[in-house]
């Protein structure tokens, strides 16, 4: 099996909006009545990672990725995800004010 962000020619870290256009921009490359093999490779790609579900399945399941099993797999994705960023002192102070008058 290919790598599907290969074939679409998106990052890992694209979303779903980047994934579909890529898709789309596949299709109108590769119309299936004159390229069917890479309509093909195209289709089955976009199915592999297009929403967050379908990502997660792929990262969890997909034997070409790193990690033995599918929980070190897992723990592999959540230690490559964005870690958010805490809040700026006055944000945070303001929101603290905030549920405290409530």
């Amino acid at each position: 099996m290919n790598n599907p962000y290969l074939i679409l020619r998106v990052p890992p870290e694209a979303g779903d909006a980047e994934i579909r256009r890529a898709y789309l921009d596949g299709v109108r490359e590769f119309p299936p009545e004159h390229a069917p093999e890479q309509f093909q490779a195209i289709a089955r790609a976009y199915e592999l990672i297009r929403d967050e579900p379908a990502r997660m399945r792929y990262y969890l399941f997909n034997h070409e990725l790193p990690g033995a099993t599918p929980v070190e797999t897992f723990a592999n994705y959540c230690a490559a995800a964005p870690v958010p960023k805490p809040l700026p002192f006055d944000e945070m102070k303001a929101f603290l004010r905030a549920c405290s008058t409530t």
